[in-house]
């Protein structure tokens, strides 16, 4: 077991949670944690690459399709830009393995999100905006978590 590469994805897993914890309250996604999350990445890659479970330029093409995705997602409107950036380096975390059900995790909680913004009248979703770092954090995290108690067993 190697307790440094698994203490470094945690310290990942609660950047992630971070993002969204700061997101739901102010509607904003901190530079800091997304910044957090790549020097993190980084200096995952650098100590023990193996524990991503896939080749690191691999992540960095995930990391690069997805900032496209983002910001076209920013671009029409949907997102803030932060949400772009957090999409980005999450996708450079989970990777081309995982990214298609982190994605498909993102679309069910961001579902949730939208359907509760127009469930509830009047509500905080619809003066503020939907905190879509929710969405985009909690399935990565998961993911992460899911791999790190495989890789474990």
């Amino acid at each position: 077991m190697d307790w440094g590469a698994d203490l470094l994805v945690g310290a990942g897993i609660a950047c992630a949670l971070a993002a969204t914890w700061d997101d739901w309250r102010s509607r904003q996604v901190p530079h800091w944690t997304v910044v957090g999350l790549l020097a993190i990445w980084l200096l995952l890659v650098v100590t023990a690459p193996e524990r991503l479970g896939f080749d690191p330029w691999v992540g960095l093409v995930c990391g690069a399709a997805a900032l496209a995705l983002g910001m076209l997602c920013y671009a029409l409107g949907w997102w803030g830009a932060g949400d772009a950036k957090l999409l980005a380096v999450l996708a450079l975390w989970v990777g081309p393995h995982d990214l298609p059900a982190a994605l498909l995790g993102t679309v069910a909680v961001g579902l949730l999100l939208l359907a509760t913004a127009f469930a509830v009248p009047r509500g905080d979703f619809r003066k503020r905006g939907v905190p879509f770092a929710v969405a985009l954090a909690v399935p990565a995290a998961t993911v992460l978590a899911a791999r790190v108690a495989d890789l474990q067993a």
